[in-house]
């Protein structure tokens, strides 16, 4: 069943400015962007369209670094600490199906979050 949808875009130049990586990323994904702007533009379009998905925003349950993304070998993997999955109400079996488009000037990404696997 799905439970949620989102969708976020967002322009590749805007991740030029570096002062904002530190306090948006964790350590893991300023490791893995290696100053690629558009590394730092999938990383914050998934982070946005998960919180869309849930329904809940930044600002209401989860900050920034309670969602890290993780790249393993091409496919993009949501994480979330404790406190996210609490208060979101993410439960163990729930799932993160990711879709990233870009082209030269900005990123989108697609998350739906199911209880169930998608065929």
């Amino acid at each position: 069943m799905i439970k949620g949808i989102g969708i976020d875009i967002t322009e590749i130049e805007r991740w030029k400015n570096k002062k904002i990586l530190q306090k948006l990323f964790t350590e893991q994904e300023v490791m893995w962007a290696k100053e690629s702007y558009i590394n730092y533009s999938i990383m914050w379009c998934i982070k946005e369209a998960s919180v869309k998905a849930l329904g809940t925003g930044f600002q209401k349950n989860t900050m920034w670094k309670d969602i890290e993304i993780v790249n393993i070998d091409g496919k993009y993997e949501i994480h979330f600490s404790t406190a996210a999955k609490q208060k979101c109400h993410i439960k163990a079996k729930d799932q993160f199906h990711i879709d990233v488009t870009r082209n030269d000037t900005s990123v989108i990404a697609h998350v739906i979050w199911t209880n169930t696997h998608l065929v």
